[in-house]
């Protein structure tokens, strides 16, 4: 019903709402994965750029079925959910939910070396988690600071955390 009515916003809410609560589940992780289901959240994130509710639910669910935390394991993913989360950021720039949501996926996925390339290759990886820090960076930049050193980016001044003086 996602893919066949990807329109309409209500059914998208209720039906991500669902997925949601089964991603938390371990057999239903399992099951939601074995379905596409990563690919079909993207595919609504990226319809539905625009809601902010789409958006940080998405990240969940996305955040959710690629750890397996019983089993010790970030599944890879593509460059569409990489690309699905950042949109969401840089689509949402004042909403601390989709900052929060996606950031915590972004750190999720960046648990995966494979996962890593495919964050550092997104030309707006950067841009994205640069402007969550900047709008919210008492609730989501310590979590940032920690993603661009697992990317292996350079923090830019302005973004750096005060230092504090020395006596």
């Amino acid at each position: 019903a996602m893919l066949v009515h990807m329109d309409d916003v209500a059914l998208q809410v209720m039906a991500l709402g669902a997925l949601k609560v089964l991603s938390f589940d371990n057999i239903g992780k399992s099951t939601l994965r074995s379905r596409g289901t990563l690919s079909i959240v993207a595919d609504i994130m990226q319809k539905q750029v625009r809601n902010p509710t789409i958006q940080s639910e998405g990240c969940v669910i996305l955040g959710n079925l690629a750890v397996d935390n019983a089993n010790h394991f970030v599944a890879p993913v593509t460059e569409k959910e990489v690309d699905a989360v950042i949109r969401g950021i840089l689509a949402h720039p004042d909403s601390l939910e989709v900052h929060e949501a996606a950031c915590f996926t972004l750190m999720s996925l960046a648990s995966s070396a494979v996962n890593v390339e495919l964050i550092r290759m997104n030309g707006m990886t950067r841009v994205s988690l640069e402007l969550a820090c900047q709008k919210h960076p008492e609730d989501v930049g310590n979590n940032i600071f920690t993603l661009l050193r697992r990317l292996k980016f350079d923090a830019p001044a302005p973004l750096l955390p005060p230092m504090t003086e020395q006596r």
